[in-house]
């Protein structure tokens, strides 16, 4: 007997019925997505690299396979995420359409290598992009469709974690040492930061934890860009609270953990129990200078928490029966199978 085929790291077969889980759950986001405005686009798995990796799309070269397309002699490069190919097509095809632009999107990336303690190098992604403002009502938009998606979908508590993490640049303009200034904001040592002199930060590292808590403590700074952040991230939560969101929120305005083009507030949304990270998004500039934000939801992780998908009853017919009489026993609720 011949061995079963082994299938790269990271790569993997989805089988029933965590396939039917899967399918249904981009189904229900998409359905969701769409019923508030936000049109489908479908953009193609591999681009010219230079299109690919313009933009948004730098910030993942460093996961992407490329490949000579035989036929231009070019290198073409397999999406490792899709913001960057919604802004094309948004800032292009789509160029003369009034905004705000919704668009919407789910499909499959791949990655060279995995993300942190991950084993995944395959990704479902789905996702919302809005481009022509990227104020507090686009923001707080953009969240409370993504929460009340995954709420419908039958995921638990969540929790928000609003970030920052443009607000560093700026500050580090002064930094005698911009590279351990980083490291130790990467690493949340706010004792390596006030060594290095750089007390502002360090007070920006300490302050996390619940929103109303956080902005109380960081209202009385007055350096410019603390102060037009915090201002920002009050607007925001405020549009939250009025619009209801069902999700804690909290604030760690220097988290740097995602891909670094954020052009103003950045979000992460998390599962409370099993402490999950379910998605990423933020406010960004395309590389035309429109002001955008999008939410990107990672799918494959939450298929093991979703409601298990209902069995419905099976009806055995002959093998003679025509398509149209089972579908009458479909609609019906069951599923036809034909006998031998």
């Amino acid at each position: 007997m011949n061995s079963a085929p082994l299938l790269p790291s990271g790569l993997m077969d989805v089988l029933p019925p965590m396939a039917m889980q899967e399918f249904g759950l981009i189904h229900h986001l998409l359905k969701s997505f769409r019923g508030f405005g936000y049109q489908p686009v479908i953009p193609p798995l591999m681009e010219f690299e230079e299109a690919l990796l313009s933009g948004q799309g730098a910030a993942t070269s460093h996961h992407v396979f490329r490949v000579m397309d035989p036929l231009a002699h070019r290198m073409l490069a397999l999406r490792a995420d899709m913001t960057s190919q919604i802004t094309r097509i948004a800032t292009h095809q789509l160029a003369g359409v009034t905004r705000p632009l919704r668009l919407c999107y789910a499909g499959y990336t791949l990655r060279t290598t995995p993300e942190a303690l991950e084993t995944r190098r395959q990704h479902t992604q789905v996702g919302i992009e809005r481009y022509g403002s990227a104020d507090d009502a686009a923001l707080a938009e953009i969240i409370s469709l993504a929460v009340h998606a995954l709420k419908t979908a039958g995921l638990g508590a969540m929790t928000l974690d609003i970030h920052y993490p443009s607000i560093l640049a700026p500050l580090l303009d002064d930094a005698r040492d911009k590279g351990a200034v980083i490291e130790a904001v990467k690493r949340k040592d706010s004792a390596k930061l006030m060594a290095l002199g750089e007390p502002q930060i360090a007070a920006l590292v300490a302050a996390s934890g619940a929103a109303s808590e956080v902005l109380a403590q960081l209202g009385g700074m007055t350096h410019p860009t603390i102060a037009r952040a915090v201002a920002e991230v009050t607007a925001l939560v405020a549009a939250l609270e009025r619009r209801k969101l069902p999700a804690r929120i909290t604030l760690d305005l220097v988290d740097m953990s995602g891909y670094g083009y954020y052009a103003g507030a950045g979000f992460a949304l998390f599962l409370n129990q099993p402490a999950l990270e379910l998605g990423r998004g933020g406010a960004y500039r395309t590389p035309a200078g429109e002001a955008a934000v999008g939410f990107t939801l990672y799918a494959n992780d939450m298929l093991a928490l979703l409601p298990p998908v209902k069995e419905l009853p099976v009806r055995t017919l002959p093998a003679e029966t025509p398509a149209e009489e089972a579908a009458a026993l479909q609609a019906q609720g069951f599923i036809t199978v034909l006998g031998e």
